[in-house]
């Protein structure tokens, strides 16, 4: 392997880096709507978990994150903060329950922060002036497109990681939820994998005009969630 290849391939490790639980944006105390859902549907192992991947958080990802998350790297790659702007106003109006919404918001700016730390870059610096003045959110979709932006990761690897750790943070909420081990989270958790590809290609052809994902008693029971007796999650 000749040194273009090696620098072509050193977005790797930096992907590595912050996808790892060991990046402290918080997502381990958020199940993201997944708590009141478990309570809601009555689920108890590993072959439900694997329903609500199948039936929801694999197609939520195809039809609204993943191609909300090519939207704003488009933007971000135009320097259009505007349109980024307005693209993270239609965010934080489909994320209606307030959990979620400042869930997002949380992760988004603490991901934010490590990347102005980690990484100089002008294009975060502008992004946290804009933030600072009020104009731009921090929403956790919008920080990791940035992300991917100044490491330079390809657009379907950054797509696949995203997905990858929304299905793991279900997952990892799921070892206290739904009280199974790890070995069948990690089963559970494979099986969605392996649907994965299916979901980033299906994503690719969503057009902003017809971006959304449809299912108001998920939203309902992550807003009641709010109101719970007991919790073992933020959100």
């Amino acid at each position: 392997m000749n040194s273009n290849e090696l620098q072509d391939q050193n977005w790797v490790a930096s992907l590595l880096q912050v996808s790892d639980p060991l990046f402290p944006t918080g997502a381990y105390a958020h199940s993201m709507g997944l708590e009141q859902w478990v309570a809601t549907c009555g689920y108890k192992s590993g072959d439900d978990l694997l329903e609500f991947f199948l039936e929801h958080g694999g197609p939520a990802l195809a039809r609204l994150d993943l191609p909300y998350l090519r939207f704003a790297r488009t933007l971000l790659q135009e320097k259009n903060l505007t349109g980024l702007a307005d693209l993270e106003q239609e965010i934080d109006a489909w994320k209606w329950a307030s959990e979620i919404r400042e869930a997002s918001l949380k992760q988004g700016r603490g991901r934010l922060r490590l990347l102005q730390k980690l990484w100089q870059n002008s294009v975060v610096d502008d992004y946290r002036r804009q933030l600072e003045d009020g104009k731009l959110f921090g929403h956790h979709l919008a920080v990791t497109a940035l992300q991917f932006e100044v490491v330079k990761v390809p657009e379907r690897s950054g797509l696949l990681a995203y997905g990858y750790q929304t299905l793991a943070n279900y997952a990892s909420a799921s070892i206290k939820l739904l009280r199974i081990g790890p070995e069948s989270a990690q089963s559970t958790l494979q099986a969605g994998l392996d649907k994965l590809p299916e979901w980033v290609d299906q994503s690719m052809s969503v057009t902003r005009e017809n971006a959304g994902w449809f299912a108001p008693a998920f939203d309902i029971a992550c807003a009641q969630h709010a109101t719970a007796f007991s919790r073992l999650f933020i959100s």
